[in-house]
């Protein structure tokens, strides 16, 4: 839904899915004996936000607003007032401070397809095709879920939780800036380097999967800070 502050915060809803109903080599390829979903089958989504540089308001009220984690990230990367462009530590950080920030704020797969390195794969496949004119990508690894046993979250629960959800983006170019944020730069080639190897073991993985059949439950993937309210769908299939 519209909100004052979307020409400065603008919001990406990233569908994932299974292949894509209607096309003809998806179609093609289901039989009745296959184990896997239907072409189409929303299999998880990611969050993305475009914080644009020069609209007039001020980014930082803009991304406090919206969610604490999104502030967290707007603390970290602009001036002091968060109208005044971004802060000496990031200008340091990233070759061309110059450009909107693209902010990844959540990747969630349906359990079934947790555990096996989807979630760097699909959210670098979304970070090519959003981050155009923007000189840098911010992350804030968080948990996104918890155990039914809330008692099994302590301190070092939640330190060993971060550590491997950090890794999960190091494995994409990210790297620690920070108060806990984590930065691409977008300017770099070695963000596209290790997209192409996780898009390399993302095909290997597909084709083990159409000769196995669909996973069972396994290990969960690494999420990022809770869900919220976006617009302007788009898809990436599985």
């Amino acid at each position: 839904m519209p909100y004052d502050s979307e020409d400065t915060l603008e919001s990406w809803y990233v569908a994932v899915t299974y292949g894509l109903a209607g096309d003809e080599e998806w179609d093609d390829a289901e039989d009745e004996d296959s184990r896997a979903p239907a072409a189409g089958t929303k299999v998880g989504h990611l969050i993305l936000w475009r914080l644009r540089e020069d609209t007039g308001d001020n980014r930082w009220e803009a991304a406090d607003a919206e969610s604490g984690d999104l502030e967290v990230i707007a603390s970290a990367v602009l001036g002091r007032s968060g109208g005044d462009g971004y802060s000496a530590a990031f200008e340091k950080a990233i070759t061309h401070p110059v450009g909107d920030l693209l902010l990844l704020d959540r990747v969630s797969l349906d359990k079934t397809w947790r555990g096996f390195g989807l979630g760097p794969a699909l959210a670098a496949e979304a970070i090519r095709r959003l981050s155009g004119g923007c000189c840098a990508v911010a992350v804030y690894p968080a948990m996104g879920e918890y155990p039914e046993d809330r008692g099994q979250v302590t301190e070092a629960y939640r330190r060993q939780a971060k550590k491997k959800i950090a890794a999960l983006w190091q494995s994409i170019g990210f790297q620690p800036f920070r108060h806990g944020v984590w930065l691409l730069e977008t300017a770099l080639r070695q963000p596209e380097e290790l997209m192409r190897a996780r898009r390399s073991e993302l095909h290997a993985l597909s084709t083990a999967f159409q000769r196995c059949g669909p996973p069972e439950s396994s290990p969960a993937d690494g999420v990022t800070s809770a869900e919220s309210s976006t617009q302007a769908p788009n898809q990436i299939p599985g």
